[in-house]
């Protein structure tokens, strides 16, 4: 169904409600008219921008073969792993990718947790050494970044490989430098890395992206862009109140968002008021008129014009992640263990 026929299905059911007033829907389609859409080729594009910028600006590679070799010198982390490794080596024809000596099976950080405990399970620790020891030979750790933007994802995961770099300097590691390659960044992620960064030492850190958009693409924001007439932006708003009172309050399938978020989900997860959306997947971070979908079987139905697969819903609890975190930045035996690999001990 085009886009268009989308957005006016979406408009019809809001008609439906007696309680939203004719200001409301015009506050509607405004914000539709003002969907910033990201196509896979402008993603794509990205990585092949960030790829050169990661060459030149980390690597000093100064020719195509010496690019080539670029996975002997980096590991890759994905944040919430998505295949990204694998886009990012197609897109960029690095070869290799599938090579355990040059790219180990550990995609995101919360693997790397599990993978320091194994240090300590005499059935697992062969394996772990062999995936530990190159990896933290990498004087490069680059963490690949679809989307952050409420940075609450990417200040985790950055956080927690701020604790495996510290962990690889006492084990006798020289400590990587770890490098954001993010395609798509907002002003308010950018705010949580540069307040990151001031806990670094110098050359401990650095980060890119493709794609910035400043706070002014909130509706939330005092100065938004999205809409410049004060009393339909002001409508906009008010219609926004009553999306969340009337549908995403009383969803359970959100409840654990809205405990992330710390609020209703108004504006979107942390109120972020965007209006973002990519060819694969709408970000909770945006309007939730534009992604938010009623049950089939719910008295009142609304369908946003953009589709959302959520990761996770419903009341789950979140992986234990960050407790592991906290036992690993204090675990002394994981220090000596790595130690114990990096010499040699047992290899």
């Amino acid at each position: 169904m085009p886009v268009w026929r989308r957005i006016w299905k979406s408009l019809d059911c809001l008609d439906r409600f007696d309680d939203v007033p004719q200001e409301w829907k015009h506050a509607a389609l405004f914000l539709f008219a003002n969907t910033v859409y990201l196509p896979q080729v402008l993603l794509n594009d990205a990585w092949r921008a960030l790829y050169l910028e990661l060459c030149e600006g980390e690597l000093d590679c100064d020719s195509v073969a010496a690019r080539q070799r670029i996975l002997d010198s980096i590991h890759l982390f994905e944040n919430d792993p998505s295949a990204m490794t694998g886009t990012f080596c197609h897109v960029n024809g690095l070869e290799g990718r599938l090579d355990n000596q040059r790219l180990q099976r550990v995609e995101g950080v919360d693997k790397l947790a599990d993978v320091l405990l194994d240090l300590l399970n005499p059935v697992k620790r062969d394996r772990a050494e062999s995936i530990l020891v190159p990896l933290f030979t990498k004087p490069h750790w680059v963490i690949l970044v679809d989307k952050s933007l409420s940075g609450h994802s990417l200040e985790a995961d950055l956080r927690r490989l701020v604790i495996a770099r510290s962990i690889a300097e006492k084990a006798g590691f020289n400590p990587p430098k770890i490098v954001v390659l993010c395609q798509v960044l907002t002003g308010r992620a950018v705010a949580v890395i540069e307040a990151l960064v001031e806990d670094l030492p110098d050359g401990a850190f650095s980060w890119y992206c493709a794609v910035l958009f400043d706070d002014r693409h909130s509706i939330t924001h005092p100065d938004s862009t999205l809409i410049s007439d004060p009393a339909i932006r002001d409508s906009a708003l008010e219609l926004c109140h009553w999306f969340s009172a009337r549908f995403l309050e009383s969803d359970d399938r959100l409840a654990r968002m809205r405990e992330r978020s710390g609020d209703n989900l108004e504006f979107g997860y942390r109120a972020c008021g965007l209006t973002l959306v990519d060819y694969s997947n709408c970000p909770t971070d945006s309007l939730p008129i534009f992604w938010y979908a009623t049950e089939p079987t719910a008295d009142d139905i609304y369908v946003g014009p953009y589709v959302r697969v959520h990761s996770r819903i419903g009341n789950q609890s979140a992986e234990p992640s960050s407790g592991k975190w906290i036992d690993l930045e204090s675990n002394e035996s994981i220090v000596s263990a790595l130690r114990h690999s990096n010499q040699g001990g047992s290899s």
